[in-house]
């Protein structure tokens, strides 16, 4: 049987996930991260990561290139109640997406805390974007409803900003993450493991039994 596509989404850890295994670069701090842009060449954690931001940042734009061909008779005249739910789940992205990833538990040995680090910013950069992409995904059926285009318009401005803010992987944003892994006192080794390259195939086959 196939591997199940997009392994990068699984909850589990990069040892259980089916992946390449990876040395963490212990002592690797956020001064070694080389730039957005020449991670993504990288074929690091990190950089592989950020490309897969990236392209998930690209759909928003497109669904609002393909707005106007999906809602019709735009009048632009909106109830102002139809704002209301937008601005209730843009509020709720706001309080709830920075509380992820809760903090680790402290005591670890550096290459368990590595991996649980990992597992736990995957997830928690996940999950700001969904809260986050809720926002611009509520106005296209609200905008379909109210046969108003500038409802979506309206969550786009709201949902877009959170997005980048909440779950592009830039080096202030890992560090926001890092210091929430870490809020108990657990050391995380966040940047270790985000900057470690996969292991080689040959690396892969000399570890087999």
């Amino acid at each position: 049987m196939a591997p199940p596509p997009f392994s990068m989404y699984s909850p589990k850890t990069p040892e259980g996930d089916g992946g390449p295994q990876t040395a963490p670069v212990f002592g690797a701090g956020p001064g070694d991260d080389p730039g957005y842009l020449a991670s993504l060449r990288g074929g690091t954690e990190l950089g592989r990561m950020r490309l897969m931001m990236l392209a998930l940042l690209a759909a928003p734009l497109l669904i609002l290139a393909i707005m106007p061909l999906i809602v019709e008779d735009g009048r632009g005249d909106a109830s102002p109640w139809i704002y209301l739910p937008l601005a209730a789940v843009a509020l709720a992205a706001l309080l709830a997406g920075p509380r992820a990833p809760r903090p680790m538990a402290p005591g670890a040995d550096p290459g368990a805390a590595a991996r649980t680090a990992l597992m736990m910013f995957r997830q928690a950069v996940l999950l700001r974007f969904a809260l986050a992409e809720g926002v611009i995904l509520l106005g296209l059926p609200l905008a379909m409803v109210a046969h108003s285009e500038l409802v979506f318009v309206a969550g786009f401005v709201l949902g877009y900003p959170l997005l980048v803010w909440l779950a592009l992987p830039t080096r202030s944003g890992i560090e926001r993450m890092r210091r929430r892994l870490e809020a108990r006192d657990a050391e995380s080794h966040l940047w270790a493991v985000l900057l470690a390259a996969p292991a080689s195939p040959l690396d892969s086959a000399g570890t087999g039994p």
